[in-house]
């Protein structure tokens, strides 16, 4: 008997495969016919034609529940929806109507169809190209003009808009089918939820579980066909206490993992709200945050990921960048490059120290899991057809290598990394350059121990009665700051603290790094799946530390008759 409903779920699996690539052939076919149609017939008069087009087709759907104390206080989930856009450029590979060099295509202003229906496909299709030539052609002749007086050097000028592919790639990602199963989340969420009720001293805990899958389809008029997924499954934790002065402090967490099933087990997450909870807790009873601060500050855990993080993953950092050219269209919105022009790249210091000499970093894109933690950082095939280049050194002790680059060419980066990466959100196509997992690396590190000693000794030196341990930094939320004396080397836990932004020049000489690592993920600019292994501790010198002002929650008297 099983081996008959063994051969069953077989057959059928074999059924649902074969009627999947039956659909996504038809989706395929859709584009590679309207592509080719844009290209070859899309002509205005005395006007370039289009010398490449590329469709990426989103196929997205998510859940998302929220729970408090057990029950369940929302919960949705959404049918499968699809989108596209068209990157469609006039001109040639040396100047283009691409003038962002942001990835973006022009958006479809409506949804695409969700039926593999070859003729509504192409219709889908050929309303978004037809806008998107018109814009091409007008942001074509715009830039022309614009370009002489850009604040370009000659050099820059002359740079080609796009790199050549070295290689056609076909490519089809067959990825275990995403878990939107709602019951098993509002399962979940309330389980979780109602860990909550041990500690009555907080306030509006919430326990919300989403999931989000894109898969992708994209294909261009250079051969390159590409089925790729990306997905995220998010737990955030949330809550408020109000403290003996009546001020409100909050907290939140957010547990990511690529997939439901990779999610820490029941029982580890239910240690995970009881270890935020007993920390909100603990703040009640925190002391306020009494003077200014400046000193030696040593960062602890997810401290220590938000510094690295927001230094290094951006286009000051390690992420090659492209000046746009600023353009005029009527067809279509521009994207607002404006605020482009304050960016410094980095790479004027490649060859040159840019972190401390104990600090090396690499970009991986084959890395599932750190001391079995599932990462979100891997992925196949990035958003413009490129095998990613599985290991990238990009900071060799302290000194710039190179950077993670699409194919954009910039002064000093002539190929591509692999890196234009697939974002997930609902009912968007979001392309940005991003590391896989970055992972930093430290050479005669120290442990906890010994930086923690180096801390003190730095404040002695600087005739410092205390300084700081900072093990969280939030923005909407309160720091978890620890204060410490030099005499005893005790900690207290301090509240309505705010850290002044720690820019990328204070991690070029450091005090001290951890030889210890750990590891955590998130979502680059909100969108882009992405990890970080990372030291878990760095010392660093002159640090602000500011009071940071709390809202008071006043008693509200009781009505009586």
């Amino acid at each position: 008997m099983r081996y008959i409903y063994t051969l069953i779920i077989a057959q059928l699996l074999i059924v649902c495969s074969l009627f999947g690539q039956k659909n996504e052939s038809v989706l395929f076919k859709a584009m590679q016919d309207e592509m080719l149609r844009s290209k070859n017939e899309l002509v205005l008069p005395a006007s370039p034609k289009p010398f490449f087009v590329a469709y990426t087709v989103g196929e997205n759907q998510y859940i998302s529940v929220s729970s408090s104390l057990g029950v369940i206080l929302s919960s949705k989930e959404s049918s499968k929806e699809r989108i596209h856009s068209v990157n469609l450029y006039v001109g040639d590979n040396k100047f283009s109507s691409d003038y962002s060099y942001s990835g973006n295509g022009v958006a479809s202003p409506s949804f695409t169809s969700r039926d593999d229906n070859y003729d509504q496909l192409r219709r889908n299709f050929w309303q978004t190209s037809d806008v998107a030539y018109k814009f091409a052609v007008e942001v074509y002749n715009s830039k022309k003009n614009n370009i002489k007086t850009a604040n370009l050097t000659e050099e820059e000028k002359a740079l080609p808009d796009m790199l050549p592919l070295k290689k056609v790639e076909v490519y089809t990602s067959e990825a275990p089918a995403f878990n939107v199963n709602k019951t098993a989340y509002e399962d979940l969420s309330k389980l979780l939820s109602k860990e909550f009720a041990k500690y009555p001293q907080i306030a509006d805990s919430r326990v919300e579980i989403d999931g989000v899958e894109t898969i992708y389809y994209y294909q261009s008029t250079e051969g390159t066909r590409v089925k790729e997924p990306a997905t995220y499954v998010c737990i955030t934790l949330k809550g408020k206490v109000r403290n003996t002065r009546g001020q409100i402090i909050e907290d939140r967490e957010i547990i990511y993992a690529p997939t439901f099933e990779k999610l820490p087990s029941a029982e580890m997450l239910a240690a995970r709200v009881n270890k935020f909870s007993a920390k909100l807790v603990s703040l009640q009873s925190a002391q306020s945050m009494s003077e200014y601060y400046l000193g030696p500050v040593l960062f602890e855990d997810d401290a220590v990921a938000t510094i690295l993080s927001e230094n290094l993953v951006s286009p000051s950092g390690i992420i090659s960048f492209r000046k746009p050219v600023q353009v005029m269209a009527t067809v279509s919105r521009v994207e607002n490059v404006s605020g482009q022009k304050e960016i410094k790249p980095l790479e004027e210091r490649i060859n040159k120290k840019v972190v401390d000499s104990r600090l090396s970093v690499t970009n991986r894109t084959d890395i599932s899991d750190f001391n079995g933690m599932s990462l979100l950082g891997s992925y196949n095939i990035d958003a413009q057809g490129v095998t990613p280049v599985k290991e990238v050194k990009l900071i060799e002790n302290g000194i710039l290598k190179t950077l993670l680059s699409s194919r954009i060419p910039t002064k000093k980066i002539s190929e591509s990394t692999g890196s234009m990466r697939f974002g997930v959100r609902p009912r968007g196509i979001i392309l940005n350059v991003a590391p896989g997992t970055l992972v930093v690396n430290s050479n005669n590190g120290s442990s906890r121990e010994e930086l923690k000693a180096e801390l003190i000794k730095a404040a002695i030196e600087e005739g410092l009665d205390y300084a700081f341990i900072v093990r969280n930094i939030a923005k909407e939320t309160d720091q978890y700051v620890y204060k410490v004396s030099v005499k005893d080397g005790s900690e207290t836990l301090i509240t309505g603290s705010e850290i002044t932004a720690i820019p990328f020049t204070k991690l070029k000489r450091v005090l001290g790094v951890s030889k210890e690592q750990e590891a955590a993920n998130y979502l680059y600019r909100d969108a882009v799946p992405t990890s970080i292994i990372y030291p878990k501790a760095i010392l660093i010198e002159d640090i602000e530390i500011n009071k940071k002002p709390l809202s008071v929650q006043k008693e509200s008297p009781l009505i009586s008759k």
